[in-house]
């Protein structure tokens, strides 16, 4: 056989093949492009008057494809793509992950994978549902990923859940970091921005006042006077976010709980519409039976300034003098009940 021939040939499989990089590359290019198409349905959703909550990309193409791939694919470079390529387009369709799928992605894809850039809230998101399994992965990746994007991004948000939680030790170490190797970023303005937003309503400090419409009811109005002598949890929420509704089981339990005591909610909605309120209400898992009101134009009223809010959900207990006594993460979840027992006992 000539030589020309055999040189030939032995290239083809290389131009057939793209370098693993390249390929992997593409995949989360076709990510980005689908969350793009995803994000203006969005939006026509929305602009629709539909309620956020009840959007869902539709990926099914796209999941199929990528399940197809998973099939025959085995070169690491590229499966790691697939892998969180798949993540992506399951959170795009508000669709549930197995499980074996998740135990797949943290076998095959290192904490320190370029991939990530895909979404780095992916891998947060991850940490958020099972704390034990990917707490140590989320660690060595906010210390060691090669790409500092992915980690200060990681890194503000450890600071953001450690203010939160009142660890006081660990948000001011991440937060002296995010100030120091990352001070010119968006992330370390945003740390200072947000700790000055948490010291409006830090512990001990005088509520800011308020006067709201009571939801239905036009001829009330609620006044941080009309709760003297009583504990007030004030909750800043909306239907279309996510752990607002995880919180719901937590928030109905202490109402039964604690509803005959001098304690009383008021659930203050960022929804988009006010409409969208009463059809989640009506469902029987989350009557809500406390006191409402809507907040129009939801972070940008003065009333969320006032009361640093940066992030919805966002509890803050109120005592009967109208000073604050408890906020975040001790009124979220098994914490809200064993909080309120301090005040109000058992």
């Amino acid at each position: 056989m000539p030589l020309p021939l055999i040189c030939l040939m032995t290239a083809l499989p290389m131009l057939q093949a793209p370098a693993p990089a390249s390929e992997a590359q593409a995949i989360l290019d076709a990510a980005r492009a689908k969350a793009k198409s995803v994000m203006e349905a969005r939006s026509a959703h929305i602009q629709a008057g539909k309620n956020t909550k009840d959007f869902r990309g539709d990926c099914t193409k796209d999941l199929a494809d990528l399940e197809a791939r998973l099939t025959s694919e085995k070169r690491p470079e590229v499966r790691q793509a697939l892998l969180v390529s798949k993540l992506y387009h399951l959170q795009l369709a508000k669709l549930d992950r197995t499980p074996a799928f998740i135990d797949q992605v943290q076998k095959e894809v290192p904490a320190t994978s370029t991939v990530w850039s895909l979404e780095t809230a992916l891998v947060l998101e991850l940490a958020d549902e099972n704390a034990k399994g990917w707490g140590p992965y989320v660690t060595e990746a906010r210390a060691k990923h090669p790409d500092p994007a992915i980690r200060r991004h990681l890194l503000f948000e450890y600071f953001w859940d450690r203010l939160d939680a009142k660890d006081e030790a660990a948000w001011k170490s991440a937060y002296d970091i995010l100030q120091s190797e990352f001070g010119d970023t968006r992330q370390a303005k945003q740390a200072k921005e947000l700790l000055e937003a948490e010291q409006k309503t830090a512990i001990g400090r005088p509520a800011p006042a308020f006067s709201l419409k009571a939801l239905g009811d036009a001829k009330t109005t609620y006044t941080l006077d009309s709760f003297k002598g009583r504990y007030l949890l004030v909750d800043f929420w909306a239907t279309w976010c996510g752990p607002c509704r995880v919180e719901m089981p937590s928030l109905h339990a202490a109402w039964a709980k604690f509803k005959a005591k001098p304690f009383d909610i008021l659930s203050l909605s960022f929804d988009r519409k006010v409409e969208h309120i009463a059809p989640f209400r009506a469902q029987a898992a989350t009557p809500m039976p406390w006191k409402h009101a809507f907040i129009e134009n939801g972070f940008q009223n003065p009333l969320s300034d006032a009361y640093g809010v940066k992030g919805i959900p966002k509890p803050l207990l109120i005592g009967p003098d109208g000073k604050i006594v408890a906020s975040g993460g001790d009124l979220r979840g098994a914490n809200l009940e064993k909080t309120l027992e301090k005040f109000l006992g058992k």
